[in-house]
């Protein structure tokens, strides 16, 4: 849950989009409420209390000047009762996401899961299932809706005879560094997700629309449905589909939100801003000003993961290194500047850190490993 959200809801500001994604995160456990309701307080207690131009100085020196500076006030205020409040906020709300430097789970408590190389659903009631862990089969039942893991490791939703009653409740499927998975939604559809990302959807859909939440990257192959509209959410961005095939790039450490179309037609709306996607083309969103740029790209580049390929076209060394830090589950530190230099090429994910490593050294920039530490150097 993004806490420009829990803001945006106190303002009365929310899109019907957004009003979605807060009712789910609102309905779904007393503790939720309870937290919004602590917000919704100290956030009007720091109204009265903080220095507006200060805030503004302090949270949002680079937003584009062409904006108007003054609809971005209520942010800086937010960001900071963040930072007043974050400990509480980040140990209470971050439940499905994945630190991606250092690979871990978030519990609803703030616990840290140790094991990072196990595939975590979250089940709507709070309890775990390790599914590296699990035998083929079933693997939970939930209201109308048995999951059941496959021979090639993947899970599905099937619906069984049963009536739905009550409202869809909520899974959260989070795949650690290191690892990708394969999840056949109850609608059909098919999603593969990268390593460290979590998905967050309803054991049915239900309603005139089907809502998922993403974050890290997946590749979506959606299940038609003309009356009931596919979006997916993910860090402000949302992607509108009826039936296509796309990828979305959306982790919490990089500037770029990338969605990438192979098939059909999807609607992207981020901010202010949306776009009509046609099959082939890339859109980038960049999270500092709020700039969207469609272009022409290598669609297979986009989704080379999935081939466990790492794929770089003129890449920057600090991009580089942020895939390397999520399959191979290290911590990449830099000695001195970033590398200035640029990589293209492919290379294959089952090759050991140090092959890669080695694949990608110069004459200027160097390699040292140390248990779950990358050195690079110049």
């Amino acid at each position: 849950m993004e806490f420009k959200l829990i803001i945006k809801k106190i303002n009365n500001t929310l899109s019907p989009e957004e009003e979605s994604v807060f009712n789910i995160w609102y309905n779904e456990s007393e503790e939720n409420r309870h937290y919004f309701a602590k917000v919704e307080n100290n956030y009007q207690i720091e109204m009265e209390n903080i220095n507006l131009d200060k805030a503004w100085n302090a949270i949002d020196r680079k937003i584009s000047p062409s904006k108007n500076r003054k609809q971005f006030y209520r942010y800086a205020i937010a960001a900071s009762v963040a930072l007043l409040m974050g400990i509480g906020y980040f140990t209470v709300t971050k439940t499905t996401a994945i630190d991606s430097g250092k690979g871990s789970a978030q519990t609803e408590e703030g616990e840290v899961t140790k094991n990072t190389n196990d595939i975590i659903l979250t089940l709507s009631d709070g309890s775990k299932v390790i599914l590296n862990d699990q035998k083929n089969g079933v693997v939970a039942s939930q209201q109308s809706v048995v999951i059941t893991k496959d021979k090639d490791g993947s899970i599905r939703y099937d619906e069984n005879n049963d009536q739905h009653t009550g409202k869809p409740t909520y899974n959260t499927l989070i795949t650690p560094n290191g690892k990708t998975f394969q999840i056949a939604l109850p609608d059909g559809t098919n999603v593969w997700m990268n390593a460290g990302s979590s998905l967050k959807y309803p054991t049915y859909f239900d309603g005139n629309e089907r809502l998922v939440v993403l974050t890290g990257e997946a590749y979506f192959e959606v299940s038609h449905d003309a009356k009931m509209p596919f979006k997916v959410f993910s860090n402000g961005q949302q992607v509108e589909v009826l039936g296509t095939h796309f990828n979305i790039r959306a982790y919490e450490n990089e500037p770029l939100l990338k969605t990438t179309l192979l098939e059909g037609k999807i609607k992207i709306t981020e901010s202010d801003n949306s776009s009509l996607v046609k099959p082939g083309q890339q859109v980038k969103v960049s999270l500092t000003n709020h700039s969207m740029k469609i272009a022409e790209v290598n669609t297979e580049s986009a989704v080379a993961w999935k081939s466990r390929l790492f794929y770089f076209e003129d890449a920057k060394y600090d991009e580089i290194m942020r895939e390397i830090e999520r399959w191979y589950d290290v911590k990449v530190i830099y000695k001195g500047k970033i590398p200035d230099e640029r990589f293209q090429g492919a290379i294959q994910k089952d090759l050991k850190l140090n092959q890669v490593l080695k694949m990608l050294e110069s004459n200027d920039v160097h390699f040292k490993v140390s248990g779950k530490e990358v050195l690079v150097t110049q």
